[in-house]
């Protein structure tokens, strides 16, 4: 069983994988092309439910307490410092969510591209960040033990937040949109 940090690893490819196909969405909308309404709104049911609900819920109510915990700050540290991107990136859900619940009329794919593409830039730098420093402080404070037990608590939160087997359809739905033009 893969330990916590790289089940959360693991699920960046997943949400990487989504975040292009909100940038080519995005790129059509600026090329003045119609963006499929369907494609959108479930690349936003992929975001709400496997980013913020499971992913996101993940990292603050399991991993990053107890981080906090093994000595990594939460304020004015690198814990604070994901909490404040994770609250930047749940505005620019807000805000693309309702740019699309207007059926992406001009004005709104407009509005909708600009915060998919801030959501976008903001997610990569926020994963780089977590990867290369967060993910590598929790590997060294962290025992294997740990890592499998945080690792079966994620596994536990996914079915509690949207139900048993929703994680991989959700997964399983981006891989098709991603197959799929935008």
């Amino acid at each position: 069983m893969p330990g916590a940090t790289e089940v959360l690893r693991q699920e960046h490819q997943t949400i990487k994988g989504a975040l292009g196909y909100a940038e080519r969405i995005a790129a059509k909308i600026d090329h003045g092309e119609e963006a499929s309404c369907d494609g959108v709104a479930r690349l936003m049911e992929f975001i709400h439910l496997f980013v913020e609900r499971c992913h996101h819920s993940k990292e603050e109510q399991i991993l990053f307490p107890l981080l906090e915990k093994k000595g990594i700050p939460a304020e004015g540290g690198p814990l604070g410092v994901m909490l404040l991107e994770h609250d930047r990136a749940r505005g620019l859900i807000e805000e693309m969510s309702a740019a699309a619940g207007n059926g992406l009329a001009p004005v709104s794919a407009k509005r909708w591209m600009q915060a998919a593409w801030d959501y976008s830039d903001l997610m990569h730098d926020h994963f780089y960040k977590e990867e290369e420093m967060l993910f590598k402080m929790a590997d060294r404070v962290l025992s294997q033990e740990e890592q499998t037990a945080i690792a079966g608590a994620f596994n536990l939160l996914d079915s509690e937040k949207i139900g048993p087997g929703k994680h991989e359809q959700l997964q399983m739905m981006m891989e098709e949109l991603i197959g799929q033009s935008a």
